[in-house]
């Protein structure tokens, strides 16, 4: 192995890699200052920390703010703007996110929160850099040279200290080609989620409002609705339980559940059966289906004595309403019972409950199906990155 391998600062590494400071990478630098007092409601995007993050994830941006073409123009002849093939690292609060700018790209971004790699030295491939500064091999490196107090910052002094494996120009092609194969497989199934995802948000609106296959409807106190349909109060088809405290309880195998989810497991149950969870304090909007024995902290609330009602469907109900909107803090979102128990909502015959719920479980369970896939691709790449990007295995040139 030593014949082929040889001691790096990265550790062991094929004997015809080199290794590079990241500071040889090319000029590693930040933005011009831009004020809040410059941001306007349209222009040029101006993007934070957050914006990276999002366009690294693949994810629509949210909430972004703009800078006047103008000022867009005075910095980005003065001082440059960001280009095809240079990359940003997210420097402050989520560190570590890196994105490749790609063509057709135009915005500017927030001095301080990002870090700016530009005139990239032509002995890197920049997707091959992109994938290596993404990989967990380098975030380690990043969580080190950014850690110490719990304001965590990577600083450019520190990232230049940084290092980077540099494999022949083919062979980094090569890498970059099998990676970005396997992320544009993940990203076609983002697609595919999106669109289920909003294929279930347009079947609830219809369903929960109108049915399946109605002609007759009729005025109600929740607008017009079909003629065999009720408003009913959700206290009035069931009743609300309150988690409790678990820590006397002993180790077993009841699952103990939190607004975040399963918290640990113990030997005793509060509630056995299909029920529905929901928030009381912090996360309200997040209602979760219960099924067989669990016990639920007191930040949870759990729906029992079901009357004239399928649980899943309540389930369904849940998720349509927009209890932040219920919420009685200004501060911390928090429901009770006073809250909603009087809520008005649509009741159908029960029969037709159960197609509505077999309509919607089919589109839970293609969601299940796209997103184990996602995390099956996830995994692979994880494993590729590990492999590929230390030369553990080679690719043919």
């Amino acid at each position: 192995m030593m014949d082929t391998y040889k001691k790096s600062p990265l550790g062991i590494i094929p004997i015809d890699w080199e290794v590079l400071l990241t500071n040889d990478v090319g000029e590693i630098t930040s933005s011009k200052r831009v004020y809040r007092g410059d941001y306007t409601k349209n222009g040029i995007p101006f993007f934070r920390g957050k914006e990276i993050s999002q366009l690294a994830k693949g994810d629509k941006l949210k909430d972004i703010v703009y800078i006047k073409t103008e000022t867009y123009n005075e910095l980005k002849s003065k001082f440059g703007a960001p280009k095809s093939g240079d990359i940003l690292v997210t420097a402050v609060g989520t560190i570590g996110s890196v994105y490749l700018v790609k063509e057709g790209d135009k915005f500017y971004f927030k001095d301080g929160n990002l870090m700016w790699i530009r005139k990239i030295t032509d002995r890197l491939n920049r997707r091959f850099l992109m994938h290596y500064l993404r990989s967990n091999i380098f975030q380690k490196h990043i969580d080190l040279a950014s850690g110490g107090s719990s304001q965590k910052a990577l600083t450019i002094v520190k990232f230049k200290r940084l290092f980077i494996p540099v494999p022949s120009c083919d062979e980094q092609q090569k890498i970059a080609e099998i990676l970005s194969t396997v992320d544009a497989k993940i990203d076609i199934i983002d697609q595919q989620i999106t669109e289920t995802q909003d294929l279930k948000k347009g079947l609830m609106q219809r369903l929960l409002t109108k049915g399946i296959g109605h002609t007759e409807f009729k005025d109600s106190a929740l607008g017009e609705i079909p003629v065999s349909w009720e408003v009913v109060k959700i206290g009035d088809v069931l009743k609300l339980g309150s988690g409790k405290d678990y820590k006397h309880l002993q180790e077993g195998s009841i699952p103990v559940y939190g607004t975040g989810g399963i918290m640990t497991y113990v030997n005793e149950y509060l509630y056995d059966g299909e029920s529905v969870g929901i928030g009381r304090k912090g996360t309200i909007d997040k209602p979760v289906f219960l099924n067989d024995k669990f016990w639920t902290v007191d930040t949870l609330f759990y729906t029992h004595s079901f009357k004239g009602v399928i649980p899943f469907y309540i389930y369904v109900v849940f998720q349509s309403i927009n209890w932040r909107k219920h919420s009685e803090a200004t501060g911390v979102p928090s429901l009770s019972r006073s809250i909603i128990e009087p809520l008005k909502i649509l009741l159908p015959p029960m029969i037709e409950q159960s197609k509505i719920v077999e309509i919607l479980t089919s589109v839970d369970e293609k969601l299940e199906v796209l997103s184990e896939k996602k995390t099956t691709y996830q995994e692979l790449k994880k494993g590729l990155m590990q492999q590929l990007l230390t030369g553990k295995v080679r690719v043919k040139v």
